[in-house]
């Protein structure tokens, strides 16, 4: 059986860990089992956590590809990266030369390393990418982002080889959420050089790919002469594998354990929930929250400080501990402010069977997962009073969510099934591709025959 030869290009793959690279993981895994042959592009980690288990669960004939880059290490670029996003100084009498020489530097900066830190990594991936697609005769590039940079390597590949089939994977909302929160966020040449690759990618590539109907449609809408049919929604979700052998486990603690797992930053901020169960005294002694997982560099931490009700913290663990510590909770906690994007662990929460307080928007893409799922209690998370009596009612019912749990929609997330969905729309977009190239091929052919 002749397969298709697809070229993944992640910037983040294991042994990387965290959230951010199951979804490539999951296209390596289960692309093969619909007819195609993946090659992996990635970089050499540079990033803060690492899960080597995860290496385990590529397949042997998948070829992983890493290539160096000029990123610094994640910690040193961190404080670099703290000092670049920092509020520029203003020059004044006080601070004179000095001042105006960082503000000059920062910016030169900033424009150096745009759209983010990682475009760093392009001249070597590039290189790379160029090559494997020559020597193996690769048909498709598909390319996931954020890092939004790596859309730079996509674009390129397009122009070099018009006949690929390539495809821009989103896993979050760049212009309207991903640009204003992380990477150099709210800076103006940042945003327009952001809009301007946004723009290059959707025109170029075949495919644009969103994870949320909400973002979809925002994307869609900002090129309405781009045909329909370009933009896909396929959406995140959950490995059942990696869930074979969950169970709910005792955690002994004569309390209802309430967790958290993965990065705690802006979007995520659990300070309401905290806010609401420090106000309801009579039973918060009842209470112990987990937060399982980094805390980002840049979050405000006080948030926790002087706080009566028990909290615990660990630190990042490997992907199956973090799924043995949600085993050992009563409540799955999901604090979100974004409406667009929904964070990936909430397809895990769902197949854990554990219910979950998500604090989010009621008009966000994720309070819309929750109703479709009837997986717990969805509450605005700017409504302290609305997640008190969401935690009294959690309390009282002793962490046993009442409505019966929607599985039906939970299992249409299974990441296999997901992967058989985008081997369908990567033939679909590369039928008209081949017939036009084969098309200029015969008339070619049948050219020179008659000369």
């Amino acid at each position: 059986m002749i397969q298709d030869k697809l070229l993944l290009i992640s910037c983040y793959f294991p042994p990387a860990g965290g959230i951010g690279v199951q979804r490539a993981l999951s296209l390596a895994r289960y692309l093969p089992q619909n007819g195609f042959r993946l090659f992996v592009l990635t970089s050499r980690p540079s990033v803060p956590t690492v899960d080597s288990e995860l290496l385990n669960l590529i397949p042997h004939d998948v070829q992983v590809h890493r290539t160096w880059s000029f990123e610094p290490p994640f910690h040193l670029r961190k404080r670099l990266w703290s000092r670049v996003n920092s509020p520029a100084a203003t020059p004044s009498a006080s601070n004179g030369i000095a001042a105006l020489a960082k503000v000059v530097l920062t910016r030169k900066i900033k424009q150096f390393v745009c759209p983010d830190p990682q475009v760093l990594w392009y001249p070597f991936a590039i290189r790379r990418a160029t090559k494997l697609i020559r020597d193996q005769g690769i048909q498709t590039v598909l390319v996931t982002a954020p890092p939004f940079s790596s859309f730079l390597i996509v674009n390129e590949l397009k122009r070099r080889f018009p006949h690929l089939l390539t495809i821009a994977d989103i896993r979050d909302e760049w212009l309207t959420y991903f640009a204003k929160e992380f990477a150099f966020r709210d800076d103006k040449y940042v945003a327009a050089r952001a809009a301007q690759i946004e723009r290059a990618t959707v025109e170029s590539c075949d495919r644009v790919v969103s994870v949320t109907a909400a973002s979809l449609n925002a994307i869609r809408s900002r090129y309405p002469g781009q045909p329909r049919h370009k933009f896909v929604l396929i959406p995140n979700g959950y490995d059942p594998d990696a869930f074979s052998e969950f169970r709910a486990r005792p955690h002994q603690t004569g309390k209802l354990v309430v967790s958290y797992t993965g990065t705690v930053y802006k979007a995520s901020s659990p300070k309401t929930y905290l806010d609401a169960l420090e106000g309801l005294p009579e039973i918060r002694s009842d209470f112990q929250t987990r937060f399982v997982g980094r805390i980002a560099e840049e979050f405000d931490r006080s948030i926790f400080d002087h706080r009566q009700s028990s909290i615990r913290f660990f630190d990042f663990i490997p992907h199956s501990d973090a799924v043995r510590f949600m085993g050992e909770s009563d409540v799955l906690l999901l604090p979100w402010a974004d409406r667009l994007n929904i964070p990936g662990k909430v397809f895990e929460y769902l197949m854990t069977g554990k219910p979950i307080l998500a604090l989010a928007h009621p008009d966000s893409e994720l309070a819309r997962v929750i109703k479709e799922t009837a997986s717990g209690w969805c509450v605005n998370p700017e409504d302290v009073v609305a997640i008190q009596r969401a935690l009294t009612e959690i309390h009282d019912l002793g962490g046993k969510y009442p409505l019966t749990r929607n599985w039906e929609a939970i299992r249409r997330y299974e990441r296999p099934r997901l992967a058989a969905e985008y081997a369908r729309i990567i033939r679909e977009a590369r039928r008209p591709i081949e017939e036009s190239y084969f098309g200029q091929q015969r008339l070619v052919g049948t050219a020179i025959h008659s000369g």
